[in-house]
């Protein structure tokens, strides 16, 4: 055997066992982004935060799209399904004034004003105890009341209503 060819071969396997290395970030999976593609509107957004053991964090954003203005203040209900999770906990965000309510297992009640208006972020956080994995399917959300910043405007005929929210199951980007 050659020089060339002893040195070439171990390189060649080398590189070939260092490229495989590399490339295993690339084949993971990605999670799809549920913000791509939404109609203009106020959508309501459920986003699994963190899950750790039997403990999950949910925030429920109201995604504006193609909604300029802020939210001064909200209200409505989120359910959620009582079988598979028990609420530990809720707060509202920071800068926001309100109230948060379990009014019955599987529903709180939520309500809040921020005086600058509510960006992007999301407007509640629960802590939850889930019996399995935290799902779609496990809730649903009724927004009722939504006023503009600048005129006080009713924004609620802005709210995108379907069966279950959007649900994203990573924090959002």
């Amino acid at each position: 055997m050659s020089r060339i060819k002893r040195f070439a071969a171990p390189l060649a396997l080398a590189l070939g066992l260092g490229l495989l290395a590399g490339c295993e970030n690339a084949v993971q999976p990605q999670e799809p982004n549920v913000l791509e593609g939404l109609a203009p509107g106020i959508h309501p957004i459920v986003v699994l935060a963190s899950k750790s053991g039997s403990s999950a964090a949910v925030e429920l954003h109201l995604k504006r799209v193609g909604v300029e203005a802020k939210i001064a203040s909200f209200q409505g209900e989120l359910g959620y399904d009582a079988d598979r999770l028990t609420l530990a906990g809720a707060e509202l965000s920071p800068g926001v004034m309100g109230a948060w309510h379990e009014s019955a297992p599987g529903t709180v009640r939520f309500a809040g004003a921020a005086m600058d208006g509510v960006g992007d972020g999301a407007v509640l956080r629960l802590r939850f105890t889930a019996k399995g994995a935290v799902e779609a399917g496990a809730f649903r959300v009724r927004v009722e009341e939504l006023v503009s910043s600048a005129d006080f405007q009713d924004l609620a005929p802005r709210v995108v209503v379907r069966e279950q929210p959007v649900f994203s199951p990573v924090p959002l980007r």
